[in-house]
């Protein structure tokens, strides 16, 4: 499997220059109209679940529309559900006849259709493969997911589904429908990791430049790329492999005629241009109905993106991530060969000047990336017996952009910053991934060493992530101890302040700040911050089951509050 997975190295650039894709939730499900995990929510007799295929007709689905509106909304890639956890085929299977053709009025391959209409419009293709959870298999075997209202778990036998349907059904998948980019396996629990190592190898034997996600297994150091977990964006130092962000436009991941709870336009951007920042993709779902249309409320906001899209896409395709260690508080930072892309977002524009710290790069010329005939006015100071190196940008009155304004830096020569944590405009944001991490006997401590440029008062926050439902209290039980140089608090943190748009937090999390002093910093210079909490944890290694967390510990963030 090593040299498969040596081989398909070169394989994974048309993933990191894409960056934005598709992600179509839709199957049998759809018929009722209450998500993907309706048949398990509702625990559905399989008999019962089956009568929908008598009526399923998609008789509007257009393959040629599907791909033109991902073209429109600027994506490069389509991760469509071959098969979702109901077992449901939505493809001409003949390991299974619990499929879209031969089991449904409709009696078509939409999955065909795609392909054609995928390599006609130059659109990467790609599926999703329910390879363990399968409940209306017999013998499927998940770790908690399962079919127990039908079958009796002691009586199935795994080897039975996979070898004569997961496996078959996969190589359907890669021999009927020519090169796929990649192939997007879910819910591993359970599944060995010889199994695992064998459906990898079964993938690169039939498409060796098809990619394998890291949920093939739930063992680590699987796939060419790190999915994460439903919805979740990553700290910034988080990961070393390529990675993709799942998110859903709304709540729902399956068409859910009752979720009106879309994201707005303008959020989707941001939190884009956050994952592009940390060298990421964002892999945007919709949940066409059972009719097959993509609901116009999902298309209306794809269109938008596009909009925005045609003009700053440079700012995104085939980039890299920031070189900073910390996200900035007014937007994002991404590379790509001698151009820097500043993502000013609206709601932090102001019309006085942006000065970042800790920029060494001579910069030949700054403009507008939408209107490249703008140019903007800058500054630099570069003083290397002080370490003091800012970067000054007068900016317009008003954003050039609707959502979010790219500014382009076109540098004179490579790129260089001071590596350092650095306070910008007097706010810094730690995140817990960069943090070097201590054991101590009954409390944990986070440390970071921060470069203060300017003295005065800070008030530092925590930055947590909440689960819905989760009450607060009962998690943060011991009070947690704060050191910045000489000085030191003790707090116990509270939900002092609520993100309800959050550009890195999302649904089934909420973003909470909890207020845990004010410090003063008499002078300029270098100091420890060290967050002494039992919450306080090293990275776990593999997998991480993001939705298994009752608060995530994202960050600490000093905000100068007074000179």
């Amino acid at each position: 499997m090593k040299e498969l997975m040596v081989e398909n190295r070169s394989s994974v650039g048309w993933f990191t220059d894409a960056r934005f894709g598709m992600f179509i939730h839709w199957g049998l499900y759809a018929a009722i109209g209450k998500g993907e995990w309706v048949m398990y929510g509702q625990k559905i007799p399989v008999k019962e679940y089956e009568q929908l295929t008598e009526t399923f007709n998609p008789h509007l689905f257009n393959a040629k529309e599907w791909v033109s509106l991902a073209k429109r909304a600027g994506m490069k890639y389509i991760v469509i559900t071959a098969k979702h956890h109901d077992g449901f085929a939505m493809f001409h299977s003949k390991a299974d006849k619990f499929n879209i053709v031969d089991s449904t009025p409709f009696g078509r391959d939409p999955l065909k259709e795609l392909a054609e209409e995928c390599a006609l419009q130059g659109m990467k293709l790609c599926f999703y493969y329910s390879h363990v959870i399968d409940w209306h298999h017999p013998h499927s075997i998940h770790d908690s997911a399962n079919n127990i209202w039908d079958y009796h778990l002691e009586e199935k036998a795994f080897y039975h589904y996979w070898n004569r349907l997961v496996k078959p059904q996969v190589t359907e998948l890669l021999t009927k429908y020519g090169p796929i980019g990649l192939i997007w396996f879910d819910t591993s629990g359970g599944l060995s990791k010889k199994d695992s190592e064998e459906m990898v190898q079964l993938v690169k034997s039939l498409q060796p430049d098809c990619l394998v996600n890291s949920r093939v297994s739930h063992w680590p150091d699987f796939g060419d790329f790190q999915s994460k977990g439903d919805n979740e964006i990553p700290m910034s130092g988080e990961d070393t492999k390529p990675w993709e962000t799942p998110m859903t436009l709304n709540k729902s991941w399956g068409y859910s005629a009752g979720d009106n709870h879309y994201k707005s336009t303008d959020s989707i951007i941001r939190k884009m241009v956050n994952i592009a920042s940390k060298g990421g993709n964002l892999l945007l779902n919709v949940g066409p109905d059972e009719r097959g249309e993509i609901p116009e409320f999902s298309v209306e906001k794809l269109k938008e993106i596009g909009d925005w899209m045609d003009k700053n896409g440079e700012s995104i395709y085939g980039t890299k991530g920031s070189p900073f260690p910390y996200e900035f508080d007014w937007g994002a930072v991404t590379l790509k060969e001698n151009k820097v892309f500043l993502h000013i977002h609206n709601q932090k524009w102001s019309s006085s000047s942006l000065c970042i710290n800790g920029f060494k790069t001579k910069v030949h010329q700054v403009y507008i990336l939408s209107n490249p005939q703008q140019k903007i006015s800058f500054m630099q100071e570069n003083s290397e017996n002080d370490g003091v190196y800012r970067l000054q940008l007068e900016l317009p009155e008003e954003p050039p952009c609707e959502f979010s304004s790219v500014i382009v830096l076109e540098l004179a020569e490579e790129l260089k910053i001071d590596p350092a944590f650095i306070e910008q405009s007097g706010v810094i944001k730690l995140d817990f991934g960069h943090a070097k991490i201590e054991r101590e006997q009954q409390q944990n401590a986070a440390e970071w060493q921060v470069k203060i440029t300017e003295k005065g008062k800070y008030e530092v926050h925590l930055i947590a992530y909440k689960r819905t439902g989760v009450d607060w209290k009962n998690e943060f039980a011991d009070s947690m101890k704060i050191e910045i140089g000489n000085e030191s608090k003790s707090v116990m943190p509270n939900e002092d302040d609520i993100i309800e748009d959050s550009e890195t937090c999302q649904h089934p999390y909420t973003e909470i700040h909890s207020h845990l002093g004010i410090f003063e910093i008499e002078r300029p210079g270098l100091y420890s911050l060290r967050l002494h909490s039992s919450r306080v944890r090293e990275k776990p290694k593999g997998p991480e089951i993001w939705q298994a967390a009752a608060v995530k510990l994202r960050a600490v963030k000093m905000i100068k509050i007074e000179s």
